[in-house]
């Protein structure tokens, strides 16, 4: 099933879309001894951008009958799914206009293109809007869940591979914005493109997308409101000021690839590194698509500077970001409160120096002002000095020194290169 979080201050989702049984008059997957009579196509990759930054790969073709199971014995599937899903960020994206492609050159034999494309919850409907393309040897491929009006193309028109045929939508049975895409031999056979010990012994892909199965990162930022799910998948803008006529700071983070007993915590520090409040998730199963929210009251005047936010996966540092809250003080000047100083020596190493105790606790993390961790390593603790070998590796700009699993108080250092 499909599964929604509560609203909250926290939530997590996981996406999965477009489910369906299959029926047991279906070969499973497609037979290989009648591959090899026929002679089959390859395709190129049917959706516009790059993977891992603009769509990922959430479910793939589910092999098993009596539990679920990916091309590469995973669970990047659920029960009788039998395509691929493409997935984008957010709705936003979708909006801007995400182009699908044909995989090969075919004929169009079947389009779909009036239905509503917004759905964010799925309840039925199918492929929603779809276009169906026959290529050689009686193969077909489908391209489901189409923005309504999106198709270019009529009924019998020759398409070539790479040839724009309609744009991403969430139509059908459709929870966020995504292209499903299916392989079928004759209307008999079902195939995964995708090869591995547990699928097929060979890919159709002419670019084989990696599989992934560790952590990763898609978005994050803050709010001024408490979200839910259906704001937060529409990806409104970001704020970075607080004041006192805003209610709440929320802040929430979009990752892939948490398991079962993982813990996501989320720590708010106020100005002076003080921590303020603290939030953990355990998460009850395998996410490869979901959201965490936190929020806080808007601190009060008193307490006006920059707050940090760190978010960890099993105590493990994968993202600092930082907002302002406005007050009777001045807003954040890297020139007045900088805490360390920044240079290179004469053997290209970074340098850094202060004046206070910071305790590193034998580890160090390192993010630019994007929240990106530039540089983790074990150190000795109780130092004043740095001398570290990544400057060649630094672009001109802020960065912020944490201790040990996001404690701070940070230290502030610009670095020109």
């Amino acid at each position: 099933m499909c599964l929604n979080a509560p609203h909250g201050a926290q939530a997590i989702y996981f996406e999965c879309q477009n489910m369906k049984k299959i029926s047991f008059l279906l070969v499973f997957a497609f037979p290989f001894s009648l591959a090899a009579q026929v002679g089959v196509p390859q395709f190129s990759i049917p959706i516009q951008g790059a993977h891992l930054q603009d769509y990922y790969l959430v479910n793939y073709v589910d092999w098993s009958f009596d539990s679920i199971q990916d091309f590469k014995c995973g669970h990047k599937t659920y029960d009788g799914h039998q395509g691929t899903d493409f997935t984008l960020r957010n709705f936003a994206q979708m909006d801007a206009g995400v182009d699908v492609y044909a995989a090969n050159t075919g004929v169009v034999t079947y389009i779909l293109d009036t239905l509503f494309d917004r759905n964010k919850t799925a309840v039925a409907g199918g492929l929603g809007n779809y276009v169906a393309i026959r290529h050689f040897n009686g193969f077909y491929t489908y391209y489901g869940h189409l923005k309504k009006g999106s198709v270019a193309l009529q009924l019998s028109d020759t398409v070539t591979m790479g040839q724009k045929i309609a744009e991403v939508g969430s139509s059908g049975y459709s929870s966020d914005p995504h292209l499903h895409f299916e392989v079928w031999y004759d209307s008999l056979y079902y195939w995964d493109p995708f090869s591995g010990s547990c699928g097929n012994p060979q890919t159709l892909w002419l670019d084989t997308l990696a599989y992934v199965h560790e952590f990763g990162l898609i978005d994050h930022d803050f709010t001024d409101f408490i979200p839910t799910l259906d704001t937060l998948k529409e990806r409104l803008p970001g704020q970075e000021v607080f004041s006192s006529s805003d209610r709440v700071v929320t802040f929430w983070v979009q990752g892939y690839g948490v398991f079962p007993g993982d813990i996501s915590t989320v720590k708010w520090y106020d100005p002076q590194g003080d921590l303020w409040f603290q939030f953990d998730y355990a998460h009850p199963y395998e996410w490869w698509y979901y959201y965490v929210w936190t929020y806080i009251n808007t601190p009060p005047a008193d307490k006006a500077g920059i707050w940090t936010v760190a978010y960890l996966v099993n105590d493990d540092l994968k993202l600092v970001d930082s907002f302002e809250v406005a007050g009777a003080t001045a807003a954040f000047e890297p020139e007045t409160a900088l805490d360390a100083k920044a240079f290179q020596n004469s053997e290209g190493d970074l340098v850094l120096e202060w004046q206070q105790h910071f305790p590193l606790e034998d580890e160090l993390y390192i993010v630019d002002m994007m929240g990106t961790l530039v540089y983790h390593s074990p150190v000795p603790s109780n130092q004043q000095t740095l001398t570290l070998p990544i400057a060649q590796a630094l672009n001109s700009g802020l960065y912020v020194l944490y201790g040990k699993q996001g404690r701070v108080k940070p230290l502030r250092f610009v670095f020109v290169q």
